[in-house]
């Protein structure tokens, strides 16, 4: 285990020593930023003001909204620019280096993903912080302590996911160039695909059923319903409850497959099914190949 502990701390020194890689990691976070305050941010407010002209609260539920969007939009990005490390060795050469030594290759694969855990942990926690004292700004209030446990769980399960679908694909991947255009296209398509920069209601219904069926949706909703918990009942305090449904329904506060509308528990699982699959074929894939 004193193996794999350095091997993790190696990794993890190698993301943050590139300070690049920790920036570009971020950049749909800070696009989704500048984009909430030049425009988006004015635009849901408007319409909610529009809707619900006098209700307090009004502006927490907004800024909550796009937090929650931050969130999980950083728990997609970090992982897969930290599982970079892993490319990088490869293209290097560092790779063959740790093949002519005794550690097991299972367990060396193991650190590049654990490290991505860990960086992406830190990371998103970060984040998750920083909205909180952005909402508290705003006029909303912190969350209590069982909300903020339900968040770092979703947060974690979230993480574990999308650290297995990229690592499973790195392992297919031989050069630093072709890994910077996954991370190039899932950066630019992840607020698209997490409903942030355009609600999924608003989208036409065969657009809805497929970002539906895909975990980023899952993700965000699960994050966006706890985060928001607080805000929406004190907006949706005395509003009737088709208000609500409507709400939810454009702004992505469900998933709806078919005719059925999806649990927290079921959001859960999904991720976790989705996590374990790729984890166990990425097993399968080191079980065949090098690495």
């Amino acid at each position: 285990m004193s193996i794999l502990f350095q091997l993790v701390i190696r990794n993890t020194r190698l993301y943050l020593r590139d300070k690049a890689t920790v920036f570009f990691s971020f950049l749909s976070v800070i696009i989704i930023i500048l984009m909430y305050v030049l425009f988006l941010g004015k635009m849901q407010q408007d319409n909610l003001a529009d809707n619900f002209a006098g209700v307090d609260g009004i502006d927490w539920l907004v800024s909550s909204w796009i937090m929650a969007g931050i969130v999980t939009v950083s728990s997609v990005t970090v992982p897969l620019s930290a599982i970079g490390t892993l490319i990088n060795d490869r293209s290097t050469g560092v790779l063959n280096d740790f093949y002519t030594s005794p550690v097991n290759r299972n367990l060396l694969a193991l650190s590049y993903l654990i490290s991505a855990w860990f960086i992406a942990f830190i990371m998103v926690g970060f984040n998750f912080i920083i909205g909180q004292i952005y909402v508290l700004s705003t006029g909303g209030e912190l969350l209590g302590l069982l909300p903020t446990l339900k968040m770092l769980g979703a947060i974690i399960i979230s993480i574990m996911s999308f650290s297995s679908m990229f690592f499973y694909i790195a392992l297919f991947m031989k050069t630093a160039n072709s890994f910077s255009t996954l991370a190039t296209l899932v950066g630019t398509f992840i607020g698209f695909l997490g409903g942030i920069y355009i609600p999924i209601g608003v989208l036409g219904k065969n657009v809805q059923a497929v970002m539906n069926v895909l975990p980023s949706a899952h993700s965000v909703t699960l994050i966006r319903n706890i985060y928001m918990e607080g805000a929406i009942a004190k907006v949706f305090e005395h509003a009737p409850q088709e208000a609500y449904d409507s709400y939810a329904y454009i702004y992505g506060l469900e998933v709806n497959i078919g005719d059925y509308t999806m649990s927290s528990l079921a959001l859960v699982l999904s991720l976790v099914v989705f996590g374990l699959i790729f984890y166990v074929l990425s097993v399968w894939k080191l079980s065949k190949s090098k690495l």
